[in-house]
């Protein structure tokens, strides 16, 4: 179905356009308007007003719109059976990220990623948002920002927000993407004390608790753990049991690999 453009959004458009891949263009605009425009309308849009990017045909960079090419591997593989929010939350919590939901939920359009899930409720199963038609406001309006204005909805640097998924996002800059702007601010406090979260690793909340930011109960683990703890619902209430599971999660792993390097053998 088309997108009706309003006037800011045209120019929105035109002027973001220069330089910028279609999936980039969309993101930004999702971002600004809190839509869900997808990439072929943004597409459809320029061909129709003449609009050309001018982007070099093939990409200089392993990024691809919100994620790198290991992350984009990592929701393929892990995309099954899992909902928006539950990949969405996954994903963030393994490398650290802070992209929302609608973000995942366009990527996976766009690029015709599927989890499987039909997306239909089951018998008596009420919706969370039951009740809420008309309460949110998904377009631009004629109040909006002027450019060279900073937007009604600006926030300063150092801002603290909660996400849909009950992580605590802080403001780090104006400069940038979203994601450059706004970090996890539980990252933010552990890597001011322990430098940057190694390649191949993330951080978990021992207690489970998301708003519990105490250093003590961030736990840096692999990607190889967050996957086995995740499995085996090894994630407690309680630090210590978490702790006890992580190690659980090791013995699982070596377990995993030894079946592996002896499958075959004295057959």
């Amino acid at each position: 179905m088309p997108h009706k453009y309003t006037k800011e959004q045209r120019a929105f458009i035109q002027e973001v356009s220069p330089g910028r891949y279609n999936v980039e263009i969309a993101d930004l605009f999702n971002e600004k308007f809190g839509t869900d425009v997808t990439v072929g309308q943004i597409k459809s849009f320029k061909a129709n007003h003449g609009i050309n990017s001018n982007a070099p045909k093939r990409r200089m960079t392993v990024d691809d719109g919100l994620f790198t090419n290991d992350q984009k591997a990592f929701i393929k593989e892990n995309v099954k059976g899992l909902s928006n929010q539950k990949l969405t939350e996954l994903v963030n919590q393994t490398f650290g990220l802070a992209v929302t939901v609608k973000q995942m939920k366009s990527w996976k359009h766009n690029r015709k990623i599927s989890s499987g899930l039909t997306g239909h409720f089951g018998k008596g199963h009420s919706p969370a948002n039951k009740g809420t038609k008309g309460i949110y406001n998904v377009g631009g309006n004629r109040t909006s920002f002027k450019k060279g204005q900073k937007p009604l909805n600006y926030r300063p640097v150092g801002t603290e927000r909660i996400d849909r998924d009950g992580y605590t996002l802080i403001k780090v800059s104006d400069e940038g993407t979203w994601q450059h702007r706004w970090k996890l601010k539980h990252k933010v406090l552990w890597e001011k004390v322990n430098g940057p979260v190694p390649k191949g690793h993330c951080l978990i909340f021992l207690d489970g608790n998301k708003s519990n930011l105490d250093l003590d109960n961030l736990q840096l683990v692999t990607r190889k753990q967050l996957a086995r703890l995740n499995q085996n619902h090894l994630i407690s209430d309680n630090p210590e049991i978490t702790k006890t599971g992580i190690i659980i999660a090791d013995i699982y792993s070596m377990i995993g690999d030894r079946k592996k390097s002896t499958k075959g053998v004295g057959s």
